[in-house]
C-alpha cells in the first residue's frame, strides 16, 4: 500500500467524523436558539455561575468547575447566554470524537463510524445538551479519558500516561458521572493489562496500592468538595437506585400522576437499543469464542474495557431503577447509556464483520449509518423547557419590589435560578435556615392553581389589615408569579382547606 493511499484511509474516517461532529452541533444550536433565553430547568443555573466567574472570580454555587470556565471563557468574547448554549452545543457534539477512536480500536473503521453515528443519533446526548450541559460535556471528556487510557496501556510512553492522566482529571472536574464513567470503563482494563504484563502476584500488589491512594483522595475530595466531587451522600443514593417499581419499556424517566397523566421521557428508547445490542454481543461471545477474539482485537484491556461498557449497558437496563428523580443515579443512567451503548455497537459490528475485508466492511455498513441518520429525527426536543416570555417578564419586574434584606425561597428550582438571575436575590430551596423576617415565598401560577383555594387566600391577604401584601409581576395574571412574605404566608394557610395546608407547611420542593 502506498503512503498516500495509507494516509488517505487514516485521515478520510476522520473527516467524515469532524462532518457528523459540525452537523451534531448545529442540531444542538439550532434548537438551544429557537428562545433567546437560556434552556433547560437548569439553564439559568449555568448563566448565574459563568456570571459569577466573570464578575466575582469564583462560581455561585459549588460544583465541578470545568465546564464553567469553559464558559467563562467563551464569554469574554460573546455573551453569557451565547456562551452557555455554545459550549452546549459544541462540547456535546464533540462526544462523536473519541467514541470513533475508541471504537476503531475495538471494532474497526467500520466500528468506529457506528460508534460515532451511535452518539450522534442518540436522545440522550441531545438531551444532554439541552439539560444538564456539565453531564454532556462529562460524557465526551470521560470518553476522551478512555480512549487515551487504552492508547497509553498499548504503547506505555510518559507523553501517553501523561495525556490520560490529564483527560482524567478533566472529566473529574467536568461532572461527577464522567469521573463514574472513567472508573466503570477504564479501571478494570488497567487491572487486566498490569495482569498480563507483570503476572498475577505484582499486578495485585500494584493494583491495591493504587487503587488504594485514588481511593483515599477521592475520600478527601468528596470530604472537602462534597457538591464538586462524588461523596457520601451520592453513595448513600445507590441504596436507593434500585427502589422503583418495574418498567419494561426502560424509559430514560418516569413519573406517575394521580390524574394518569403520567410523564414518560423516552429519549428515543435509547435504553432498550442500547440492550439489544449489548444482548447481540453477548451472543456473538457465546457463539463464536468472542472472549479469546473480542472485536477483533486481543489485547487484554480491550478485551476489559469492551466487556465494562457490556456490564454498564446491562446495569442500565435493569427495570426497577429509580428513574422519578432527576437527580438520582438512575435517571442520570438512562440518559448517558449512549456513551456505553456506542462501544458496544462498535463491538458488535467488529466482530460481525470480522470476516470481511475493510472496504467491503465498510460497504456493508455505511448504507445503514446513513439510513439511521437519516431516519432518526436531527433535532428531538423532547424534555426541553424553554422559559415562558410572560415567566420572564415577571422575573424582570422583580428588581426593587422587595426589601434589601430579603431571602426568596422557592420550590422549584428553575424558578429559583430565573429570578437569581434577573434580581440577583439569594434563593434557598428550604426555609428553615433563614430567619422567618427575611423569607419571601416564591410560587407560580401553576402551583397555586386559579380559583383554588390558595388562589383566593392570596388575593384575599391583600386587603386582610396588618398583613403586608403579596407581590405578583406577572404581567397577565395576578397570581402567575407571587412573592409572599412569610408572614402573611402563615395567615394565608389559615384560610384553606386542611390538607392543603398541611401540604404547603412541608414546602414540597423539586
Amino acid at each position: 500500500m502506498s503512503t498516500a493511499r495509507a494516509r488517505a484511509e487514516l485521515v478520510a474516517p476522520w473527516l467524515a467524523v469532524a462532518a457528523l461532529v459540525a452537523w451534531s452541533a448545529w442540531h444542538r444550536w439550532q434548537v438551544l436558539t429557537a428562545s433567546p433565553h437560556p434552556v433547560g430547568i437548569d439553564g439559568y443555573f449555568y448563566a448565574i455561575q459563568v456570571r459569577s466567574l466573570l464578575e466575582r472570580g469564583g462560581l455561585a454555587y459549588p460544583a465541578a468547575p470545568l465546564t464553567f470556565y469553559l464558559m467563562a471563557a467563551l464569554a469574554h468574547v460573546t455573551d453569557v447566554i451565547t456562551s452557555v448554549k455554545l459550549v452546549a452545543a459544541i462540547g456535546g457534539a464533540l462526544a462523536i470524537a473519541p467514541a470513533y477512536a475508541i471504537g476503531r480500536r475495538l471494532g474497526g473503521v467500520a466500528g468506529g463510524l457506528t460508534a460515532a453515528v451511535v452518539i450522534a443519533t442518540s436522545g440522550g446526548s441531545f438531551y444532554l445538551s439541552l439539560e444538564f450541559v456539565k453531564n454532556g460535556v462529562g460524557v465526551t471528556m470521560a470518553l476522551t479519558a478512555v480512549w487515551l487510557g487504552l492508547r497509553a496501556l498499548a504503547a506505555p510512553t510518559r507523553a501517553a500516561i501523561a495525556l490520560a492522566v490529564a483527560a482524567a482529571i478533566a472529566a473529574v472536574a467536568t461532572h461527577k458521572m464522567a469521573a463514574a464513567l472513567v472508573a466503570a470503563l477504564l479501571a478494570p482494563a488497567i487491572v487486566v493489562e498490569l495482569h498480563a504484563r507483570w503476572g498475577p502476584a505484582r499486578a495485585r500488589r500494584a493494583a491495591a496500592i493504587v487503587g488504594g491512594a485514588l481511593a483515599l483522595v477521592a475520600i478527601a475530595l468528596g470530604a472537602l468538595a462534597p457538591a464538586r466531587f462524588i461523596a457520601g451522600r451520592d453513595l448513600a443514593e445507590l441504596r436507593a437506585a434500585l427502589g422503583g417499581d418495574a418498567r419494561w419499556s426502560l424509559p430514560a424517566m418516569y413519573v406517575p400522576h394521580p390524574g394518569g397523566r403520567d410523564y414518560v421521557l423516552a429519549l428515543g428508547d435509547q435504553t432498550r437499543i442500547a440492550l439489544a445490542l449489548a444482548v447481540i454481543a453477548i451472543g456473538l461471545a457465546v457463539g463464536a469464542r468472542f472472549t479469546a477474539r473480542l472485536a477483533a482485537t486481543a489485547r487484554p484491556a480491550d478485551r476489559a474495557a469492551a466487556w465494562s461498557a457490556i456490564a454498564v449497558v446491562l446495569i442500565t437496563a435493569i427495570p426497577v431503577l429509580a428513574i422519578a428523580n432527576p437527580d438520582g443515579i438512575g435517571f442520570r443512567l438512562r440518559v448517558a447509556v449512549f456513551a456505553p451503548a456506542a462501544i458496544v455497537a462498535a463491538i458488535v459490528v467488529g466482530r460481525a464483520l470480522a470476516s470481511l475485508a475493510p472496504t467491503l466492511r465498510l460497504a456493508v455498513i455505511a448504507p445503514m449509518l446513513l439510513v439511521r441518520l437519516w431516519a432518526v429525527d436531527a433535532a428531538p426536543r423532547e424534555g426541553v423547557v424553554y422559559a415562558h416570555p410572560a415567566m420572564v417578564a415577571a422575573m424582570v419586574a422583580v428588581p426593587g419590589r422587595l426589601p434589601p434584606d430579603a431571602v426568596v425561597i422557592t420550590s422549584e428550582r428553575h424558578l429559583g435560578f430565573m429570578i437569581a438571575w434577573y434580581a440577583r436575590v439569594p434563593v434557598r430551596m428550604r426555609p428553615e435556615p433563614v430567619p422567618p423576617a427575611r423569607r419571601w415565598r416564591l410560587l407560580a401560577g401553576n402551583l397555586i392553581g386559579l380559583g383554588s383555594p390558595l388562589d383566593k387566600a392570596l388575593r384575599a391577604a391583600h386587603d386582610r389589615p396588618g398583613l403586608v401584601a403579596p407581590v405578583g409581576t406577572h404581567p397577565r395574571d395576578p397570581s402567575g408569579l407571587v412573592l409572599v412574605p412569610d408572614a402573611t404566608w402563615d395567615w394565608v394557610l389559615t384560610q384553606v382547606p386542611p390538607k392543603l395546608a398541611a401540604h404547603w407547611r412541608r414546602w414540597p420542593t423539586r
